[in-house]
């Protein structure tokens, strides 16, 4: 009878529970399903943001912060923009970052990622700030501008993407030697969104360039002015 009682109360009580951990297979498929058309889920969100940059062998540093909005087509717009700093960190590294970011400078090919870009390989469960997370290893199908070889990091019960980072394939300018970065990722009701982007790369005229962007939700509100 005791026993009876307590699969009852279990059965009430599902958040009592621990979450039903999916399989590497399962997790993936879950992530790359939901992560195809993500603009609904993140339209009229505001984050602040903070950027830090640098060019160590020049001496020079940056800061920037201000406001970021994502419209309902997830267009992405930058408001309030305050720098601190060396001119050429500002112009030259953070400036061409925002307008990546932005879409102001054109786009490449199809650099999501999907199957038709990367082989998927699990290779391990470890722990991500408490948090167990299937980790996969990617690697690019072509040597393509904008894919890269490294890893991403999916939370056990959900799918959710905890981390993605890797080192570009192919150099996207001739000044540039290799280029790695580090994303990390805040769940905002099914929007998955930067909450940090740590970006290296080894240039060939300046160095070190070295870049830190944390973004913070703020609110929800209407964003289809972006889309006019």
């Amino acid at each position: 009878m005791r026993l009876l009682k307590i699969i009852a109360l279990t059965a009430l009580l599902p958040g009592a529970c621990a979450a039903q951990t999916l399989t590497p297979a399962q997790a993936l498929d879950r992530y790359l399903a939901t992560s195809r058309s993500p603009h609904d889920r993140c339209a009229g969100l505001t984050f602040t943001i903070q950027i830090d940059a640098s060019l160590p062998k020049l001496k020079k540093h940056g800061s920037m912060s201000g406001v970021k909005l994502l419209s309902q087509t997830g267009k992405i717009a930058y408001h309030g923009l305050q720098f601190t700093g060396d001119k050429l960190v500002k112009t030259d590294v953070i400036a061409r970052f925002l307008a990546q970011d932005s879409g102001l400078e054109k786009q490449g090919s199809d650099a999501s990622v999907s199957r038709q870009n990367y082989t998927f390989v699990y290779l391990k469960t470890s722990d991500y700030n408490g948090l167990p997370a299937l980790v996969f290893h990617l690697k690019p199908r072509h040597k393509r501008t904008g894919l890269f070889e490294g890893e991403l990091w999916l939370e056990a019960a959900t799918a959710t993407p905890l981390r993605l980072w890797g080192d570009f394939v192919k150099s996207p300018s001739i000044f540039v030697r290799n280029f790695r970065f580090v994303e990390d990722y805040q769940d905002l009701n099914q929007c998955f969104q930067p909450s940090r982007l740590l970006l290296t790369a080894d240039t060939r005229i300046a160095g070190l360039m070295e870049m830190s962007v944390w973004e913070q939700f703020v609110k929800n509100q209407p964003a289809s002015d972006l889309d006019q």
